[in-house]
């Protein structure tokens, strides 16, 4: 029963996020091709100009949100996999989950692989 409720719980996020992410690239593209507008300032793509560039509501700002939605899925899942471990003290697995969660972190803040 504990594992049904998990494996449900787990398959709603990662359906939640490709969902979101697939609406968001398909509204960053049609307001692409609606506008023209395909470029930023710095020629950059960042966090930072996401956040704070101008205008916000870019086409370029939707496309890189869906982006960055699509990659927070599995990390998403991976989070609530050790929170579930953890919370049903099966502290093997919570360990490992949160392994795997640090190397993704450290992967990413790092730039390896990518």
């Amino acid at each position: 029963m504990v594992e049904r409720r998990m494996e449900s719980r787990l398959s709603l996020i990662l359906r939640v996020g490709v969902v979101a992410s697939a609406a968001l690239m398909v509204l960053g593209l049609a307001l692409n091709q609606i506008t023209g507008d395909v470029s930023y300032p710095t020629g950059i793509l960042s966090i930072e100009w996401i956040i704070f560039g101008d205008p916000f509501l870019a086409p370029s700002h939707i496309l890189f949100l869906g982006f960055m939605i699509l990659l927070s899925t599995p990390i998403m899942r991976i989070v609530y996999s050790t929170v579930f471990f953890a919370v049903h003290r099966d502290y093997l697995y919570a360990v490992l989950t949160s392994v795997v969660l640090l190397v993704l972190i450290f992967s990413f803040t790092m730039g390896v692989g990518g």
